[in-house]
């Protein structure tokens, strides 16, 4: 009697697993990037030393896009932006939509370390 009651339940699993989950493949899109190396920090750039090295990222159009919608919530700019602004930080990724410039993110990394910092000031 157990097994064909375990049979049946590893069934119906089964089933519900297949109609709530979401097809998902594995995609490498294009991107609008742009990036810069430099030495010191943002606010204070320099020519990049062997021992001082970093790169910045900007990342515009879809890919920001799709990056926006993946960082929920929006939060307070401290930057000024303009109406109808939005903008959403995890850690060291900034991404923000303004209306006259559409998506647009950043983010970067100490090239020594590895270590991810930011890729703007604000």
């Amino acid at each position: 009697m157990k097994r064909p009651v375990l049979a049946l339940a590893a069934l119906i699993s089964s089933a519900a697993l297949s109609q709530g989950a979401e097809l998902w493949e594995w995609i490498l899109r294009p991107a609008e990037t742009r990036y810069a190396i430099y030495g010191g920090d943002l606010s204070e750039m320099h020519a990049p030393t062997r021992n001082d090295v970093h790169v910045a990222f900007y990342v515009r159009g879809r890919a920001a896009k799709d990056m926006f919608n993946a960082m929920d919530p929006d939060r307070k700019s401290e930057c000024g932006i303009e109406d109808g602004a939005r903008v959403r930080q995890k850690e060291n990724v900034a991404c923000r939509y303004r209306p006259s410039d559409g998506y647009e993110c950043d983010f970067g990394f100490d090239l020594r370390s590895g270590k991810s910092i930011g890729g703007s000031i604000c």
